[in-house]
C-alpha cells in the first residue's frame, strides 16, 4: 500500500486556489488509505470515500478548466483530457465498489493506490506546466 502524502512545496503550482485544493485531494487520498488501513469496514463507507473522492476531483478539475477558459491556456485541451481521464477512471471505481460480487478492500486500495500515484505525477508532470502562464496572467 502506498504512504500517505505529506504536503510539501514540491508540490505547489504558485496558484493559491489550487494549492489549496490540491491539499483537500491528498486529504480525500490519506482517508482512502486510512480506510484501508481499517480491521473493518462497511461498504457504504468504501463507497462514500470512493465518491467523496470523485466529487471533489470533478468540482477541483473543473475550477482549473474554468481558468484554462478565462486566460486562454494553450495546453488546455490535452489537460483536460487528462482530466476527463481521471474522471473516467473515477466513475468506474465508483460502479466497481457497488458491484455485489466485488472484493472492498482489494477495490479501496486499488483506488487509493491508483489516486495518489495519479495526483502525483499530475501535479509534477502537468499541473506545473501551468504556474508560469497563470503567474504571467496575474493568477497566484
Amino acid at each position: 500500500m502506498k504512504e500517505k502524502i505529506i504536503w510539501t512545496q514540491e508540490y505547489s503550482v504558485n496558484v493559491a486556489e489550487f494549492d489549496e485544493q490540491h491539499k483537500e485531494f491528498i486529504n480525500i487520498c490519506n482517508g482512502l488509505i486510512e480506510l484501508t488501513e481499517k480491521e473493518e469496514f462497511t461498504k457504504e463507507e468504501a463507497l462514500s470515500g470512493v465518491m467523496k473522492l470523485g466529487d471533489y476531483a470533478s468540482y477541483h478539475l473543473g475550477s482549473e478548466e474554468a481558468l484554462f477558459t478565462k486566460i486562454n491556456y494553450p495546453d488546455a485541451a490535452m489537460h483536460v483530457e487528462i482530466h476527463d481521464q481521471f474522471r473516467e477512471k473515477a466513475k468506474g471505481f465508483i460502479e466497481k465498489i457497488r458491484d455485489e460480487n466485488v472484493d472492498i478492500a482489494k477495490t479501496l486500495k486499488e483506488v487509493a493506490e491508483f489516486s495518489i500515484s495519479w495526483f502525483l505525477s499530475h501535479i509534477l508532470e502537468v499541473d506545473k506546466k501551468y504556474s508560469d502562464y497563470f503567474n504571467k496572467h496575474g493568477i497566484s
